[in-house]
């Protein structure tokens, strides 16, 4: 009994070491460049997973600038089983206008909360960061590289293969995004950004900038 048991265990190991965390993040990539828009886009994207295979997604991100600025994220974390693996996500931000200032650099914060919902799996996460890029170019074409360094409450809920139980693990993970934005013209912009650290992932995407109306009000 004690054999039978080790075994049992010992092959439950790889296949738990890989599920216990989040393997598909709506975050990952987040394609959050410091500098603000308003726009929609559409991102195709891949998950470095050995349990997942190497799961491709897809997912529109709408970001609007205010006092506050809101992205929300929602599209599929893996297109083999769209059906069943639903992503969505929203985040807050703002420009550190007194650090960019003196340094020269372009930064911003974030703050976001979102989850997968996978067949037999939740991925939560709630990342904090910060971005930090520099615009080159000037006209009608600007390129911003960027980093993205970002700490996440990360939960996994998720059933166990061997005894059909479900699981939840929680963790702090750390994750930086590589990425940049280039802008062409006034309306179109690509983006393409890497992921590595506690995700491991990379993808690129399109997106069209919003005009903003300009009301008058008369005093």
């Amino acid at each position: 009994m004690f054999k039978r048991a080790l075994i049992v265990a010992l092959l439950a190991v790889p296949s738990l070491a890989g599920v216990g965390h989040a393997q598909i993040g709506w975050d990952a990539p987040l394609f959050f460049s410091p500098r603000p828009m308003d726009d929609i886009g559409v991102y195709a994207f891949r998950t470095n997973s050995r349990v997942l295979g190497d799961p491709t997604g897809l997912k529109a991100i709408w970001r609007q600038t205010g006092n506050i600025n809101l992205g929300v994220h929602a599209g599929f974390g893996d297109l083999n089983d769209a059906g069943k693996s639903i992503l969505l996500g929203a985040e807050f931000s703002n420009s550190l206008s007194g650090l960019s200032s003196n340094t020269g650099l372009a930064m911003a914060w974030s703050v976001g909360a979102g989850a997968v919902f996978g067949k037999e799996y939740i991925d939560f996460s709630a990342p904090l960061g910060v971005s930090v890029g520099l615009n080159l170019g000037s006209g009608s074409t600007v390129i911003t590289p960027y980093a993205n360094p970002r700490v996440s409450l990360d939960v996994s809920s998720f059933n166990n293969p061997i005894t059909d139980e479900e699981i939840t693990d929680t963790n702090v993970g750390f994750e930086v995004d590589l990425g940049a934005d280039l802008s062409l013209g006034q309306s179109l912009v690509i983006r393409a950004g890497y992921s590595l650290g506690d995700r491991d992932a990379f993808g690129a995407g399109i997106a069209l900038r919003i005009p903003r109306k300009v009301v008058v009000r008369n005093r």
